[in-house]
């Protein structure tokens, strides 16, 4: 389930009805600028996630953006008929001019909103509108000797764009809550790393996360964690971390990422 390697990314071959028939700008465009991508592919990585890759020329332009290298880099979709949601980066490809996402299927859950709905269907030719590169909040502080990464299934692209970020001298423990077991996936990284899935109940999903992390003592040392998911989930363990093991706010990023009940959450916290 999980390699101690970094990942490779040799460049594939992609068809396209789309190749770049304008001159791709000398500058990145300025971020928060709406851009436009085709869908070039889509494949099922898991019974609940589907990767779809964009390309094009706004595309193009968009990777000369040095923060598109950033661990859990993400960007705010806008597909057709729903307003903007933020997705991790989760593979780029420069010499390709691609970008992929993976996006969360939700299916009869009752969590599906207008992204999740658009990946379920999206076919190669149809047309996205994005913006960014924005920071996906890993801040790890200079003097940490461990990272620990925590989410369910809308945080694991996240979780495997900041875990092949880390080198060796990191001890690295990953918690990840997926609706079934064949949505496991592998996490890279070159951190000496320990990886636990959890399998979620639909009806209390995060729970089995948070019940895990709360019973498990930080490890020795100084060190730093990042959580992301569904956002009641988040808050409780944020204020667990914070105010019951005292961990120090510097050394914690907690993202709601959506809302058990809603369809449109966006996190205030």
């Amino acid at each position: 389930m999980t390699a101690n390697a970094s990942e490779a990314h040799a460049p594939r071959a992609l068809s396209s009805a789309f190749p770049l028939l304008q001159p791709i700008a000398a500058v990145p465009p300025e971020r928060g600028t709406r851009l436009e991508a085709h869908v070039l592919q889509c494949r099922l990585v898991t019974p609940h996630m589907r990767r779809i890759t964009l390309g094009g020329p706004d595309v193009a332009a968009f990777l000369r953006h040095a923060a598109a290298d950033q661990p859990g880099a993400w960007v705010k979709v806008f597909v057709p008929g729903g307003d903007g949601r933020a997705y991790t980066l989760r593979r780029i490809d420069r010499v390709a001019a691609t970008l992929e996402l993976d996006f969360v299927l939700h299916g009869d859950s009752g969590h599906e909103g207008p992204a999740s709905a658009w990946a379920a269907q999206a076919q190669p030719g149809e047309r996205i509108g994005f913006a960014g590169p924005r920071d996906g909040g890993f801040a790890l502080p200079d003097d940490a000797r461990w990272v620990m990464l925590a989410g369910d299934a809308t945080a694991l692209p996240a979780i495997q764009s900041i875990a092949a970020s880390l080198g060796p001298e990191i001890r690295l423990k990953t918690y990840v809550e997926v609706p079934t077991a064949a949505d496991v996936q592998e996490i890279r990284s070159q951190a000496v790393l320990r990886t636990c899935w959890l399998t979620g109940d639909p009806a209390e999903p995060g729970l089995a996360l948070q019940q895990q992390l709360m019973h498990r003592p930080q490890p020795a040392g100084p060190g730093y964690i990042w959580l992301a998911g569904e956002s009641g989930v988040v808050r409780t363990l944020r204020a667990h971390f914070l105010n019951d093991q005292g961990l120090a706010r510097t050394r914690l990023t907690a993202k709601g990422y959506w809302k058990h009940g809603e369809a449109d959450h966006r996190d205030r916290a």
